[in-house]
């Protein structure tokens, strides 16, 4: 009887058929919880309406450039929700109870839900580090020159910016924009091995040269401290910086580094170790990025077998059930994240432990239910 059904239903028609129903609780799920969120965000926004400058385009525009960020942000609950409406669906009108009878093991049930969800993490992904990081900086640009309007804003500006070039020089600059390779009233301090001043050089500005590939300190003096507290100043109109440092190699927006994608954490990274300062805050959430997908298909493991057992429970459990393993691992996450990023914890045991340990948790929960 059971190879006689095998024939009858090919393990691929079972697949496609399971992947098909798993987008319907997905874009549902997505489109309820983005529509709380925008509409939740939007509202807190239009606040800024009466300022006289924001306009209810600059409200919508400011909602549609940050949309993506917040389907990244809820792609993990609804691959969850869709994944245990899936199974419950089946079991509670009879498909799963025939498909087992039928032959098919429960892991080869799950395997186009999982397939589905990996997918889902993939297209993530891309989407963080593609799509949302140029979206963030257009969102901040709305943001300060519309909503909260900052008097002549530039985006790529940075004031009162202190940057470690070496491990034993300073650099303080007063405006710094990397893009246009230019810091205005610079100070460069070097010091000696006692962390005493050696010398130090004060310049009105200080430019990138493409053509030499160095850095060029402008209108300033150089001073000389000796040990017998004399101080050597010459003047200049040029002179070459002892910084090898290019624009494109440094890190120091003040972005959020949970908005950064792994290619601009990974930047500040090697920026970070090159001048001599701690990366573990940028290492931890570098490590966060990579282990989300993980996380999520971990996430959706450890609630798959529980839609098995509800059998003909009403779907509000599933629900309930979804948000409390989803806020479960999520709280996991975020103190592991914020344990490692404050330096109590290896970055990469701040990553990855919330996914090792609920992995292990996943693997004795299909054991002992024999899936």
């Amino acid at each position: 009887m059971e190879k006689t059904i095998k024939r009858i239903i090919p393990s691929s028609l079972i697949f496609h058929y399971i992947a098909k129903k798993f987008w319907v609780p997905f874009f549902f799920a997505m489109g309820v919880f983005a529509a709380l969120v925008v509409l939740g965000d939007t509202f807190e926004k239009m606040k800024n309406l009466g300022n006289g400058v924001t306009t209810f385009g600059d409200v919508l525009s400011y909602s549609l450039v940050t949309f993506p960020n917040w389907l990244a942000t809820i792609m993990p609950v609804a691959c969850l929700l869709a994944a245990i409406s899936v199974i419950s669906e089946m079991v509670s009108n009879g498909e799963w109870t025939a498909c087992v009878a039928g032959g098919f093991a429960p892991r080869q049930l799950f395997r186009p839900i999982i397939y589905c969800i990996m997918l889902v993490c993939a297209l993530t992904m891309l989407m963080q580090e593609f799509v949302i990081p140029p979206l963030n900086i257009k969102a901040n640009y709305i943001y300060y020159t519309r909503l909260k309007p900052r008097p002549n804003y530039n985006q790529y500006l940075e004031t009162d910016v202190l940057i470690k070039i070496a491990p034993q020089q300073m650099l303080y600059a007063k405006a710094v924009d990397l893009a246009a390779g230019t810091m205005a009233q610079v100070s460069l301090d070097i010091y000696d091995n006692q962390w005493d001043i050696a010398e130090q050089t004060v310049a009105n500005m200080m430019t990138w040269d493409k053509a030499q590939r160095k850095w060029i300190f402008i209108d300033g003096i150089h001073r000389v401290f000796s040990q017998e507290m004399e101080t050597q100043e010459e003047p200049f109109t040029t002179r070459p910086a002892p910084v090898d440092i290019r624009p494109d190699q440094m890190s120091i927006g003040r972005v959020s580094e949970d908005l950064m994608s792994v290619r601009e954490l990974t930047k500040r990274i090697r920026f970070h170790r090159r001048t001599g300062i701690a990366s573990y805050s940028a290492e931890t959430m570098r490590q966060v990025r990579l282990a989300a997908p993980f996380a999520t298909l971990i996430m959706c493991l450890l609630g798959m077998p529980f839609a098995i057992s509800t059998r003909r429970k009403s779907k509000i459990l599933n629900i309930i059930a979804s948000m409390v393993i989803a806020f479960t691992f999520w709280w996991l996450i975020s103190m592991c994240t914020s344990v490692g990023q404050n330096g109590y914890l290896n970055p990469f045991l701040a990553g990855w432990g919330p996914v090792l340990i609920f992995g292990i948790v996943v693997f004795f929960e299909f054991k002992w239910l024999k899936l």
